[in-house]
């Protein structure tokens, strides 16, 4: 997604905007479609034709409401746009696609792998990956620092739940097919129109050969725990367990390589082209503001449970309302200038992993990997200039730079 700094008082007419095309976010501008409706209509029917359509809710507030009143707004129901059409076959299933009281039960047992306790057991393994994601660059050719990093979370996960190395390039292309079908590097061949379902259903197999090998030869990996646990005084089936491992490898892909990328492109553009690297960049207020500044989920969706109102606009039972959390991150009542990138911003209440029951399993996990990063490139490279215009990942639910090439000057 191309993150812009529109002028205070620029607009769009509401009636050309349309959140569900991908083109807006790749050629557009999404930022400015965004401050229109925060400023005009924070709570907004999107149209898509027959009088179907989705609400979206812009503002931080609304935005942190509908995700963490969950009697109100359902996760059942689909999260995110792409899931408008059919309902969720993972509702009920998946961790993510479940209502309290039992996704509090599934994630008292998944989330123990991710706490902040266990997560610093991954801090060498992060260090060792971001320093050789480093060294291509130190040749003096251009790099591709898209490239370079777009393996971390992936390379993580795998190492986690025991997958094989070889293994980590062909998932990481079926998990961006599944987020982003509509991206032509990624879309299904063949298809009448992008689907993620193709992809959605090779990971799952994917996974069904690894259950199937765990049960005859158990490890203590991530993998073979999902296996163990007791959710509600009974394992988890099958179905639950295939979901379940999708649901933790797509969330591998979202957040840090973006975040990295987001983060250099700006550094460059705020200096001409040309970006340096601060001597002491404070590690957690960079970490956080880099969150803030990248967004890499642009929404969540979740249905009404029954009748309802937000901002004093009626809400329908079993309307979808999208929560788009690359707005609430620059709404001019939360954040003082929100299309400044400050590392040193406090507070910083930004809501990049959700808010609510739902708030992401994996942001412990994200942190690490964005102060490793930022700790590594801080340390070896002292500035950089953009080669190339960026590309950027055509999805309306991930933002994403596919190529990212620079040149670097390295510390002496």
């Amino acid at each position: 997604m191309r993150i812009t700094r529109p002028a205070a008082h620029a607009r769009v007419p509401l009636d050309q905007i349309d959140l569900t095309d991908t083109d807006l976010y790749v050629n557009g501008d999404a930022h400015l479609v965004w401050q229109t409706l925060r400023a005009e209509c924070p709570v907004f029917w999107q149209n898509r034709g027959d009088g179907h359509g989705f609400w979206a809710v812009t503002r931080r507030a609304d935005v942190q409401r509908v995700l963490s009143d969950h009697e109100t707004f359902s996760s059942e129901g689909g999260t995110a746009i792409a899931m408008l059409d059919a309902p969720d076959p993972a509702a009920g299933l998946m961790m993510q696609s479940t209502d309290p009281p039992r996704h509090r039960k599934y994630r008292e047992q998944l989330g123990k792998p991710f706490s902040a306790r266990a997560v610093p057991a991954y801090t060498e393994f992060v260090q060792s990956f971001v320093k050789k994601s480093i060294e291509p660059a130190r040749d003096g050719e251009v790099w591709d620092v898209a490239s370079s990093f777009v393996r971390l979370p992936m390379a993580l996960c795998a190492m986690m739940m025991g997958l094989p190395d070889d293994d980590i390039d062909p998932l990481l292309r079926l998990a961006y097919a599944s987020l982003a079908p509509d991206d032509p590097r990624y879309s299904t061949h063949g298809a009448a129109k992008p689907t993620a379902g193709p992809a959605h259903y090779e990971i799952m197999g994917y996974f069904a050969k690894c259950i199937g090998d765990r049960r005859r030869n158990p490890t203590d990996d991530l993998t073979s725990y999902l296996m163990s646990i007791e959710v509600a005084g009974r394992r988890l089936t099958d179905e639950e367990l295939l979901y379940n491992c999708l649901s933790l490898l797509l969330g591998a892909v979202v957040t840090t390589s973006h975040v990295v990328n987001a983060t250099i492109i700006a550094l460059a553009e705020e200096n001409g082209g040309e970006g340096f690297w601060p001597h002491a960049m404070p590690a957690r207020t960079a970490v956080e503001e880099a969150l803030r500044w990248a967004s890499p989920v642009t929404h969540f969706m979740r249905r009404a449970r029954h009748d309802t109102t937000i901002a004093g606009q009626k809400i329908a039972a079993g309307e979808a309302v999208t929560a788009w959390l690359a707005s609430a991150n620059r709404d001019e009542s939360t954040f003082e200038r929100p299309y400044g990138l400050d590392f040193e911003r406090t507070p910083n209440r930004h809501i990049v992993f959700g808010a609510g029951p739902h708030t992401c399993l994996g942001r412990h996990l994200a942190q690490l990997m964005l102060r490793s990063s930022f700790t590594e490139l801080c340390a070896a490279i002292e500035s950089f200039e953009l080669a190339d215009e960026p590309v950027h990942l055509a999805s309306n639910e991930i933002a994403g730079v596919v190529s990212l090439r620079v040149r670097t000057t390295f510390r002496r």
